[in-house]
């Protein structure tokens, strides 16, 4: 994450040795106005060098614009994985992460590829616009064009719209999770499994929210900040806080993935239970001794890996016809 603050991360101790040196490099987000640029231009930069070093082999990658809800142009970045003769790929749309602030379609790259190879889909990720310039429901509203796109246009992209996942990472988590929810209530196509990555899915404060002030990824002031710059002027509803929502029958397949030193972790908690008591079948890991972003900080890391394959195992169980 940013880098702003140079004091050391608190919580070291409780991570795995294996992440706890780069945990102690990372500065601690503030997300507050007057940080921003500076948080933006750092994770801008740190995002641009992951993923000029990521490994594309087996996977075509194009960008492409398409009109946004706002009228401006919507940026897009496809991801082709692997492709049997003659057949269409399922798809999945990608929301990155960044506390709704910070980010763009570079942020989560690595991930895009891995999920597009491993996960054998073409993965569209979306450079949705960020807060506090475009509150609510401007990134939910960009997400859903992308999603509405794919899915009129899949002849096009050779692309099976009948097999279509969901995925978002923090914020982004939060934003698909909203979409699983509008495209339910109007009752859209059909949505396979949701992905919800280290979710942020209340902006209500939790007891792992309050207890995570300082820690390295995310932390828990950085977190509700991150919402007040969202939501703005906005009231706090189901249709923008997905865990304001009072009953969530009917949602897709979830899978839900958090880690253990994280200020979202007990909203992730809270949600997959809820969705259990919802009969959603729902996969729920908690990540021990890992911190917000850990993956993407140590890659190579076996547990990084292994959440990655996790994904990809979920979506091709998922696509199974």
């Amino acid at each position: 994450m940013t880098q702003t603050n140079i004091a050391r991360p608190q919580g070291l101790s409780r991570l795995d040795p294996a992440v706890r040196d780069t945990a102690a490099t990372l500065g601690i987000a503030e997300f507050l106005t007057e940080t921003l640029p500076e948080e933006r231009e750092q994770a801008n930069r740190a995002a641009a060098e992951r993923a000029a070093a990521v490994n594309g082999d087996g996977v075509t990658i194009e960008s492409r614009s398409i009109a946004g809800p706002d009228g401006d142009p919507l940026e897009l970045r496809l991801y082709q994985g692997p492709r049997g003769p003659g057949s269409a790929l399922p798809l999945l749309v990608y929301a990155h992460g960044g506390g709704f602030v910070t980010g763009n379609l570079d942020t989560d790259h690595a991930q895009c590829v891995d999920l597009a190879r491993d996960g054998g889909c073409l993965v569209v990720s979306v450079d949705y616009r960020l807060a506090p310039e475009n509150p609510c429901p401007a990134a939910l509203d960009d997400v859903d064009a992308a999603f509405r796109y794919v899915v009129e246009n899949c002849t096009d992209l050779d692309a099976d719209a009948g097999r279509i996942a969901l995925m978002g990472r923090d914020a982004g988590a939060a934003v698909v999770a909203a979409l699983a929810q509008r495209v339910f209530d109007e009752e859209g196509p059909s949505i396979q499994v949701q992905i919800l990555h280290q979710p942020m899915l209340d902006s209500d404060a939790t007891p792992s929210r309050r207890e995570f002030q300082r820690t390295p990824g995310l932390n828990g002031p950085a977190v509700s900040r991150a919402w007040g710059h969202y939501l703005g002027h906005a009231t706090a509803t189901a249709q923008h806080v997905p865990a304001h929502r009072a009953n969530l029958e009917g949602l897709p397949p979830t899978f839900i993935s958090c880690s253990e030193i994280d200020p979202c972790r007990d909203e992730a908690i809270d949600y997959a239970n809820r969705l259990l008591h919802a009969f959603v079948h729902t996969e729920l890991h908690v990540v021990a001794a890992t911190f917000s972003g850990f993956d993407a900080a140590v890659p190579d890391w076996i547990v990084s890996q292994e959440n990655r394959a996790w994904h990809a195992r979920t979506l091709r169980r998922a696509f199974v016809t």
